[in-house]
């Protein structure tokens, strides 16, 4: 397959919070002028996807990024959310309302800034094919949904890759319930091998194991929510992230040692390379359920610098322009 015939794919993994890591990837990306056709995102990876997909550029993404915090993403009140809905009901435990309003601006902070355009992103001259994942629970199966398929992503879909089990609420649409993508795939790579890509960049949002692993320095711990009995939740969830860390990470490498068994006997003949760009060690816990400025700073750097390290080889700077508005030439 000749270079005009390449179809790029970008795929974002789930990581709440960490998903500022991306933008430091992308601003890698729009700075060497790789362009993906196809982006396929899970969770906070499907919000990224589908306001890249709306037509917003990369540096304004990094903008909205500046400026989330927690309460924009989930509700935090404890005593008519933390305690209605998980002591009393005890389904879950913070409501993503707010999540929805932000990506469709209907606050006074984001009126002016929707993370998400359903017109420009379902129209046939948006500037991605989009594909977001969730879990259909009935069925127990991953699910995609496409900007190029009938009636293209909505909100609700987004917010559905985001539930995730226990700390958010199940989405339910037309009488089917869905949860988080993540929960059975939190890195669809497989999806943009079907929709035939042959360049892929996979961001994860934990060390790779095909990277040498380096020692890790915790650094300084994230702010906890102000509210006492908030607290409870945010340490349980702490205390369980590594753990979910590495089991997202075995599921996401059994997948990757399958694609190199497919590719020995012969499938998959038109994929030129699979990049997995990760943190070189764990963030700290509780970067997935807390959105803070700092946090996000250093993950845009963090994002940058593992990027220009795992992808400088096959995707060189040299010949390709620079973009520092975010839009490749």
């Amino acid at each position: 397959m000749d270079e005009a015939a390449s179809r790029r794919a970008l795929v974002l993994s789930g990581g709440g919070g960490r998903g500022a890591y991306h933008i430091g990837v992308l601003t890698y990306l729009a700075r060497v002028g790789w362009r993906p056709d196809v982006l396929v995102g899970t969770s906070i990876g499907a919000v990224n996807a589908v306001a890249l997909g709306s037509g917003i550029s990369v540096a304004d993404l990094r903008e909205r990024w500046v400026d989330l915090r927690t309460g924009d993403i989930q509700k935090m009140r404890a005593h008519d959310v933390f305690v209605d809905n998980m002591l009393m009901r005890r389904t879950h435990i913070f409501d993503t309302d707010p999540l929805v309003a932000t990506i469709t601006g209907r606050t006074t902070k984001w009126r002016d800034r929707p993370w998400m355009d359903p017109e420009v992103l379902n129209s046939a001259g948006a500037p991605h094919e989009v594909w977001v994942t969730a879990v259909d629970v009935a069925e127990h199966r991953l699910v995609t949904f496409s900007n190029r398929e009938a009636g293209g992503i909505a909100p609700w879909m987004v917010q559905a890759s985001c539930s995730i089990p226990l700390w958010y609420e199940p989405t339910t649409f037309e009488g089917r319930t869905y949860v988080d993508g993540g929960t059975i795939s939190n890195t669809p790579f497989r999806t943009a091998l079907h929709q035939g890509a042959t360049e892929i960049v996979v961001v994860m949002m934990a060390p790779w194991p095909g990277r040498p692993a380096q020692s890790w320095d915790p650094g300084r711990e994230l702010p906890m929510p102000r509210e006492e009995l908030l607290g409870i939740p945010q340490a349980l969830w702490a205390s369980f992230e590594p753990a979910l860390d590495m089991m997202l990470t075995e599921i996401a490498w059994h997948d990757y040692l399958l694609l190199e068994a497919e590719r020995r006997l012969g499938e998959h003949p038109d994929l030129k390379w699979i990049r997995f760009v990760a943190p070189v060690v764990p963030l700290p816990a509780g970067n997935m359920t807390l959105y803070q400025r700092d946090n996000h700073l250093r993950l845009f750097r963090l994002g940058e610098r593992h990027a220009q390290e795992v992808l400088a080889d096959v995707i060189p700077l040299e010949g390709l322009n620079d973009c520092a508005d975010g839009h490749p030439r």
